[in-house]
């Protein structure tokens, strides 16, 4: 009697839990469900909502952009303008700065002419050299007086001097060409707000163009001024001349 009660009880409890086990799964289904609805419609509906009012306004602004501060039309119009210029002048411009402006003919003359012209500062330590050999260099003590040769040293050396400065402000010409080149290629295809990135380039290229030309006014200056010690050297070579002749002639009239 006792085991039959137990085995009652025992069948009880195994359906209740049966019924149980069948019933919860499908409870945490449904709430699993429930809070993937909940989560698609916050995001399709309103996060979803939220962005396409920001897309919409990014591109009403994009817009306003393009036609009152960078207008299309008028940028595309302007770099086709660049290019035409570029394509129509550029080869033809190339051609006149490459235009062969030697002379000399004389290997000596030659030699000086090719350094000078040459627009390398590299070859700049060949030119005392070929100098000497075109214009000679200063005669020994026994053949000047000291006072001439010390005119005809600093002659040189201020020839020389111009000589190496034309060089090195050809060679800055050469790279400020390059530089224009490329700023003027950039213009036809930069893309807007980059324009002061390139006139900010333009300027600090005019500045060094700006400073070669001090230096090439600052050695026709140095080259006046000695043209003027020189002659005012060759005058106080003659007046000592004249007093010397005159101790002389004194001097003999005197005997």
């Amino acid at each position: 009697m006792r085991v039959d009660n137990v085995s009652r009880r025992a069948m009880k409890v195994s359906t209740i839990g049966v019924a149980v086990l069948l019933v919860v799964p499908t409870a945490a289904k449904a709430l699993s469900w429930d809070i993937f609805s909940v989560i698609d419609s916050t995001i399709s509906k309103d996060i979803g909502g939220a962005l396409q009012s920001v897309n919409s306004i990014q591109n009403s602004l994009r817009q306003d952009e393009q036609q009152l501060l960078f207008p299309v039309a008028l940028i595309n119009q302007s770099h086709n303008y660049i290019h035409t210029i570029v394509t129509s002048y550029r080869s033809w411009m190339t051609g006149v700065f490459a235009l062969p402006i030697n002379s000399a003919q004389l290997p000596g003359s030659q030699a000086l002419e090719s350094v000078f012209l040459s627009g390398s500062s590299s070859s700049i330590g060949n030119l005392d050299s070929v100098y000497n050999a075109s214009y000679g260099g200063v005669p020994p003590a026994t053949a000047a007086p000291q006072a001439h040769r010390h005119m005809m040293d600093m002659d040189d050396a201020l020839a020389k001097d111009s000589l190496a400065q034309s060089v090195a402000a050809d060679q800055v010409s050469g790279n400020l060409l390059q530089i224009a080149n490329h700023i003027e290629s950039e213009a036809s295809t930069t893309a807007p707000g980059t324009a002061d990135i390139l006139s900010a380039t333009a300027r600090a290229a005019e500045l060094e163009g700006l400073a070669s030309q001090h230096k090439l006014l600052a050695a026709m200056l140095r080259e006046e001024a000695a043209n003027l010690a020189h002659h005012n050297g060759v005058l106080k070579q003659s007046v000592g001349q004249a007093q010397q002749l005159n101790n002389n002639l004194q001097g003999t009239l005197g005997q």
